[in-house]
Formats: structure tokens, C-alpha cells, sequence
């Protein structure tokens, strides 16, 4: 699905891994502001999406983002 959307498995699992990060940004805030909530929500849709995307991910990198 990744080689549809142009990306190759490593650019694709860099890039769950920024939106990661960008979800850790954001829990703090979340619980504080509701209106960052919308926003935030954003970031997690997009997560679950790449992360089906990545179908099977070895261990050490599963373990990286959890």
C-alpha cells in the first residue's frame, strides 16, 4: 500500500514515527485545553492510518513505538 502512495517501507515508518512524536506532543496539552482536542484527535487518525499501512513492523521498531 506504502509503494501506491509513493514511499518506500523506511520513508513510511520514519514518518509513523514523526506522527508519533507529534501525538506525545500534544497529550499533555489535550488534557488541559479541550480545544486542542480536535487537533490532536487529527494526529491520532493519522496514526492509526499509517501504522495500517505499515502492515508488520519487526519487534525493535513496535517496541520504539509503543
Amino acid at each position: 500500500m506504502a509503494k501506491a502512495f509513493g514511499f518506500d517501507d523506511d520513508e513510511l515508518k520514519l514518518l509513523l514515527v514523526a506522527v508519533r512524536q507529534m501525538r506525545r506532543t500534544f497529550a499533555q496539552p489535550r488534557k488541559n485545553d479541550p480545544a486542542m482536542e480536535a487537533y490532536a484527535s487529527l494526529y491520532d487518525e493519522l496514526y492509526e492510518k499509517l501504522r495500517d499501512m505499515t502492515g508488520p513492523l519487526p519487534e525493535q521498531v513496535e517496541d520504539f513505538l509503543d
